[in-house]
């Protein structure tokens, strides 16, 4: 299937009504879905000198070789693993599968609730999902949670900018607090696309990342900023935090290799 004009052009000359009906109308059949972009080794600006302190300094880091998902996974994707991945118990970690043993985890949060049906629509990055349960759906899809530098360097290419099109917010450019209540199907705004290809970079929802926040452990990074988040935190060098245990409505992931 092939994509409609209005997802591709990134003046986005069609109008947000018309970008999010023709993310609709390809559903599970988005061939976004599953894609990669390559970002070769290479060196980058990482951090900020004008955010949070824990996003500082800005200076140089680099990263090997690694490809990331285009678009965060979605409900479609994830509706892979819900049948067989939860009892699945080669791809959990041992302390997720203690948590979805413990608390008798089957399925994500809002997995088939009508009251939270705006947020599962096949083209809609997954929510309602754990640290532990994106990593188990990264090992049972052969990939990953990417790493912080990963994902930054990916978001915002290697000068250092401040979102993934540049060095000044442009509302029109991602999905944040104001405009839906509830995430949008991915890949409704191509004029946010990152230098490496990233669609939905900053905005919809945060991405879990394989990394802990600080050193007490009990955090896990998220970056990007979610369909509720304000302006300053849709920036590339934002940081975020949640117990593995979180399960959001504003809270999803993208896979890494």
């Amino acid at each position: 299937m092939q994509i409609p004009f209005q997802l591709e052009d990134p003046e986005q000359r069609a109008p947000l009504e018309e970008r999010v009906a023709a993310a609709r109308g390809l559903g599970a059949a988005d061939p976004r879905l599953g894609k990669f972009c390559s970002v070769p080794a290479g060196s980058f600006l990482f951090g900020s000198n004008e955010g949070e302190a824990q996003e500082g300094p800005l200076r140089s880091a680099a990263t090997s070789a690694f490809e990331i998902g285009l678009v965060p996974v979605t409900v479609a994707e994830f509706a892979r693993f819900v049948p067989h991945g939860y009892s699945d118990r080669a791809v959990w970690s041992e302390e997720g599968w203690s948590w979805r043993t413990e608390h008798a985890i089957d399925r994500p949060r809002f997995w088939g609730d009508a009251a939270w049906s705006a947020y599962l629509a096949p083209s809609q990055p997954m929510v309602g999902v754990s640290w532990h349960e994106a990593q188990a759906y990264a090992r049972f899809s052969g990939a990953r949670l990417p790493i912080e530098r990963e994902w930054e360097r990916a978001a915002r290419g290697e000068d250092g900018r401040t979102f993934p099109w540049g060095n000044q917010f442009r509302p029109l450019n991602a999905h944040h607090r104001g405009g839906a209540r509830c995430t949008l199907p991915v890949g409704c705004f191509p004029s946010g696309r990152s230098p490496h290809g990233l669609l939905d970079a900053s905005g919809n929802v945060w991405e879990w990342m394989d990394d802990q926040f600080d050193l007490s452990g009990n955090l896990r990074a998220a970056r990007g900023g979610g369909w509720n988040a304000h302006p300053p935190q849709l920036r590339c060098a934002n940081r975020n935090a949640w117990s593995k245990e979180a399960r959001f409505s504003n809270l999803g992931f993208r896979l890494a290799r």
